[in-house]
């Protein structure tokens, strides 16, 4: 098994762990805030974040489980996660995505949605956690061509030699 298996197992199997502990003990709670708020419930966050990745992948077959691995992911990354996720879902609705001033936090969400589904990574620097690698959009692309299937192969260091 290579390791990045192990640590995308590790992470959802943590995740799924986090969210049975989260509705045995404050789920009830989270609920009632959620709808005092008017927030949806988690599942229809995770269909928003479906729908807003498929948007800004321009993909409509994006993997369930991969989804739901990086949107938990998502959750314990990023502050305010789901507002923020509601925002985007609203400012990308329309033909022309742009982002006003106003809307950073929406664009930097937009792009590191881009570079979970692309890259396999929420986060960034020590706080980064690899949720997938060869399910990574980037590494889908290259499959067909590149053994191993992503854009960084061969033995270390094969970069520095002049090719021939």
């Amino acid at each position: 098994m290579h390791p990045h298996h192990l640590n995308r197992r590790l992470v959802l199997k943590a995740a799924g762990l986090g969210s049975v502990m989260l509705s045995g003990i404050a789920g009830p709670l989270l609920l009632s805030q959620q709808a005092k708020a008017g927030l949806p419930p988690a599942a229809a966050n995770l269909a928003v974040f479906t729908t807003v990745s498929a948007t800004l992948t321009g993909r409509g077959n994006l993997d369930p489980a991969l989804a739901q691995a990086l949107y938990q992911a998502f959750q314990v990354a990023v502050k305010d996660f789901d507002t923020t996720l509601l925002k985007l879902r609203a400012a990308i609705s329309g033909e022309d995505i742009t982002f006003s001033e106003e809307q950073k936090a929406e664009q930097s969400l937009s792009q590191s949605i881009l570079q979970a589904w692309y890259l396999g990574v929420v986060g960034k620097g020590k706080k980064a956690v690899c949720v997938t690698y060869t399910e990574a959009l980037a590494n889908q692309v290259a499959a067909p061509i590149l053994v191993p299937p992503s854009y960084s192969y061969g033995p270390i260091g094969t970069w520095t030699t002049k090719p021939e």
